[in-house]
């Protein structure tokens, strides 16, 4: 579920200051490294709220009370979240269609975790790209795109303007995406994702865009957060990202996997995990600041057909997450960590050690799915 693909690369935001990851501390005991287990688990309970060094955003230091939301499974606090110790290595997603890497032996590029760049003057561009769909459906045929501008993002909250930047819905006659999609089982003859253009979209500004049913109710809601283009995306007046939708029936299909159902008065999540080279990561653990119905779930290695893994401890070659049932109206921090590869700068991490690869604060909205890339740190993430 890779929710756009464009020419920022950037990785989400990381609540950290001269270096973006760090020493994150177990429930009860000292700050996670080479050779260490991450806490006790929770079994002997969450003494001194652990803590992330660096760390100088106001939401990452106003945390909950020392102890509260650890759990056995969630025993590292990082930026307000309590997160799970990764099992595996990072490794990069090999053998994809899309954010992915043909080199079998390369390691996850964590680089750009090391310090942030500052926003520049936002210019206006043209967005174009094509509307891919998650799963089900051949045609993307009748998606609105609609594209907003975060509020106050130095101080998140999720919100953003009332009022959409522009919009464009997509029909039957518009061009389609000439990338060779044969191999997804749902299309085998090839899909028809379709052309979107909206103009005067600002660079140097976090985005938010919406996919809808432009007239039925074929395609879910989906909210993309943590869009953002740089002045240098920009190539001839346009900047290119390509869209997510979902079709609604998706949405009951994945939450029946865990053993779920949908509850239309609430939200669902889901995002990827990515690295610096914007290559999807093996091996992360994700959470969220709010409760969610069951357990965060991640998705099999299957690009064609995903669906969660049951049991899965972090992401699989997909980098995909998910969570259902998340109340609305209410700011929700997801933080994302892993287990530094031998390759990363010193300035990142050391080998082995608990390295957090991305936080970024949503909303969700009824029956709507959030999806959330975390793929490094923003300009204005200080």
């Amino acid at each position: 579920m890779r929710f756009g693909r464009g020419t920022s690369s950037g990785l989400v935001a990381l609540c950290t200051v001269a270096v973006a990851v760090v020493a994150v501390a177990a429930c009860g005991s000292g700050p996670v490294g080479a050779g260490t287990s991450g806490g006790d688990g929770g079994s002997s309970g969450c003494g001194t709220g652990a803590t992330v060094a660096g760390t100088s955003l106001q939401q990452c230091t106003t945390c909950s009370a020392p102890g509260s939301g650890c759990t056995p499974l969630n025993s590292l606090e990082a930026c307000c979240t309590w997160v799970a110790q990764p099992k595996d290595a990072l490794a990069d997603g090999t053998g994809l269609h899309r954010y992915s890497t043909s080199d079998a032996s390369a390691q996850p590029d964590l680089s750009c975790l090391a310090g942030g760049a500052t926003l520049g003057t936002p210019q206006m561009a043209t967005l174009t790209g094509y509307v891919w769909l998650f799963s089900s459906g051949q045609d993307s045929a009748g998606v609105k795109v609609e594209v907003f501008t975060e509020n106050t993002p130095q101080t998140p909250d999720g919100t953003f303007g009332a009022s959409p930047v522009g919009s464009y819905t997509t029909t039957s006659q518009d061009p389609i995406d000439p990338t060779d999609t044969t191999w997804n089982q749902k299309c085998p003859g090839g899909c028809s994702y379709r052309q979107y253009t909206i103009q005067n979209v600002p660079t140097e500004t976090p985005l938010v865009i919406r996919t809808s049913d432009a007239g039925g109710t074929q395609w879910a809601t989906l909210y993309d957060y943590n869009v953002y283009f740089k002045n240098g995306d920009v190539a001839g007046g346009q900047v290119k990202y390509d869209a997510t939708a979902v079709a609604g029936p998706d949405l009951s299909t994945v939450a029946g996997t865990v053993g779920q159902t949908v509850d239309p008065s609430m939200g669902l999540l889901a995002g990827e995990v990515h690295d610096c080279s914007d290559v999807r990561l093996f091996g992360a653990t994700v959470e969220t600041s709010q409760p969610h119905k069951g357990q965060m779930f991640y998705f099999t290695d299957d690009e064609s057909s995903p669906l969660p893994s049951l049991g899965s401890p972090d992401t699989s070659h997909l980098g995909l997450f998910g969570a259902l049932n998340l109340a609305p109206g209410a700011p929700i921090r997801v933080t994302s960590l892993g287990q530094c590869p031998g390759n990363a700068p010193s300035s990142v991490c050391s080998p082995g050690s608990t390295v957090m690869l991305g936080t970024y604060v949503v909303q969700v909205y009824a029956g709507a799915v959030t999806a959330v890339a975390l793929r490094g740190r923003r300009p204005w993430q200080p």
